[in-house]
């Protein structure tokens, strides 16, 4: 691989490329853990915001490509089964974050995060019914992650005694972080933190959540604008503080949101990696479909005749149908079939004129278990039978969902549902070349795709593709490849080429690279 200049270091941490001046549109491989904490046992514990907080910071991070787990007025037990479970899951991930929203204690020096139940009558109570915030640290710290992000929105008011403070007890214990770390806290040392100031949430997540979102910012310089309004928003009251052990540069959002619109279902639902079942009859079907076995999924799909649809939650049926989706192109008979009549089969799930498991399917088509966009690898299999319904007046509310849905990646998307439905137009144009055959030496007329274009937008990206990394095949597969990778229902791709007729075959990349835009990844995918 050819070097590029000024690299803190050129590692390729899965989704995500860490480096010094240089901007590249790819989806982070983060896991999160958010904790808001609200409803304390006494009434004057209680905090106002921290669940909104929670939740906010939550969705934020969905849409900019983090996996979420997100726990509200966690007691203690929750509170250390949700970071043991994140602590584990977090070896497989590149990127670790760790959010809490409540009240924060600093006991003989060291610091803890309380949940709901903590005993505030006198420190050693508090201290064995909170969780240390070293835990966090040290789980974060075993997985191995190239970045971990600690967010402290905490210190609100230290809720013990006065006689139990300490002089210095306002607010958190200064802390270092470890290598990789950068550790925020919404106040400096001994300070307190507000639990309002800025609509439903506190002025310390509310300027978070104004900023996070701003395109190519380093994470310090981004901590610095958020303490730039802290400060101003608090009149001087209030001043956020950041310790940071980091290499190289980590940005937020990069440029690639995920989602822009919030999405009427449960989270583990839309990142369904993090689906556990429960227990119900909707729930053991799903995680049967789950199962990669057709001797399972297809009695899980006639299980479906016995559901009783009005009592399935909404986003159960969401994840329903991505699943139903899955099992089909994973050559489940039963979902086949389903696939094959969906007009019929869908019509039970019809409520309030939505229909959510079409949503999922359709969800699903776009976006992997992570939640993330499926940029140039949807799952096109039952593409035309899903688009055949989109001017069918019970099922229309669908395809507007995922039109929003899809909106803020229209640079990828080339075909977005419309009523009446749109031809899109695109010009391939190809060189003529011969190919010598291998074993005879005879000689074939060939052309090579050199271009794919639509306007004067030039969509065929560079990729790293070798001779023997190419399809070869006859026109009409080439056809139905491209309209696969741009997304197009049939019958509304129109294709011109400057095919003379004469040739053999056609070659062209096995992964199309498609996009209105190139990135830096794309500029230098050919340095190989």
């Amino acid at each position: 691989m050819s070097k590029k200049p000024n690299l803190i270091f050129d590692v390729r941490i899965n989704n995500l490329i860490l480096a010094k001046n240089i901007n590249y549109k790819i989806m982070p491989n983060a896991l999160a853990l958010i904790i808001g904490n609200a409803n304390y046992s006494l009434q004057k514990h209680k905090l106002i915001n921290s669940v909104n907080d929670a939740s906010d910071i939550a969705q934020k991070l969905s849409m900019l490509g983090f996996t979420i787990n997100c726990v509200t007025n966690a007691d203690k037990e929750k509170f250390e089964r949700s970071v043991t479970s994140f602590g584990n899951n977090l070896q497989k991930y590149d990127i670790g974050l760790f959010y809490f929203s409540g009240h924060g204690l600093q006991i003989d020096g060291n610091n803890y995060l309380t949940a709901i139940d903590t005993n505030f009558i006198d420190a050693i109570s508090a201290k064995y019914t909170s969780f240390p915030l070293n835990s966090v640290i040290e789980y974060m710290q075993q997985s191995k992650t190239k970045v971990n992000i600690i967010i402290l929105d905490a210190c609100r008011d230290n809720p013990l005694p006065n006689g139990f403070r300490g002089i210095n007890d306002s607010g958190l214990a200064p802390i270092y972080a470890p290598k990789g770390t950068i550790i925020a806290f919404s106040t400096s040392p001994g300070e307190r933190a507000l639990d309002y100031g800025s609509g439903r949430n506190s002025i310390y997540t509310g300027s978070l959540l104004n900023h996070i979102s701003d395109k190519n910012i380093p994470i310090e310089d981004f901590f610095k604008r958020v303490r730039t309004s802290v400060f101003n928003l608090s009149k001087g009251k209030q001043t956020s503080w950041e310790h940071t052990s980091l290499i190289g540069d980590f940005y937020f959002n990069s440029g690639d949101l995920i989602q822009s619109v919030k999405l009427p279902y449960r989270q583990e639902c839309i990142a369904d990696e993090l689906f556990v079942s429960r227990g119900t009859k909707i729930d053991t079907i799903i995680e049967k479909l789950k199962i990669y076995d057709w001797y399972t999924q297809g009695p899980a799909i006639g299980e479906l005749s016995t559901l009783d649809v009005s009592s399935v939650d909404e986003s159960d049926l969401f994840l329903l149908g991505r699943n139903i989706l899955q099992t089909a192109i994973g050559g489940t008979f039963a979902a086949k079939d389903i696939m094959e009549n969906l007009s019929t089969w869908l019509l039970p799930f019809l409520r309030n004129k939505e229909n959510h498991v079409l949503n999922g399917m359709l969800y699903e088509m776009y976006f992997d278990s992570k939640g993330h966009f499926r940029k140039g690898k949807f799952k096109s299999n039952y593409l035309d039978e899903l688009f055949q319904l989109q001017t069918d007046v019970r099922y229309i509310s669908s395809f507007e969902f995922i039109r929003q849905v899809l909106e803020p990646f229209t640079d990828d998307v080339f075909y977005l549902p419309h009523n009446p439905p749109t031809i899109l137009a695109i010009e391939a144009v190809f060189e003529e070349k011969e190919f010598k055959d291998f074993f005879d030496d005879s000689v074939e007329i060939g052309a090579v795709l050199i271009s794919v274009k639509h306007g004067n937008t030039e969509l065929l990206q560079a990729t790293n593709v070798r001779r023997y990394e190419n399809d070869r095949s006859k026109f009409p597969d080439f056809e139905q490849k491209l309209r696969f990778s741009l997304g197009v229902p049939k019958g509304k791709l129109r294709l011109s080429t400057n095919l003379t007729g004469n040739e053999k075959f056609v070659t062209y990349p096995y992964s199309m690279n498609l996009s209105r835009k190139f990135s830096e990844a794309d500029i230098n995918a050919n340095d190989f």
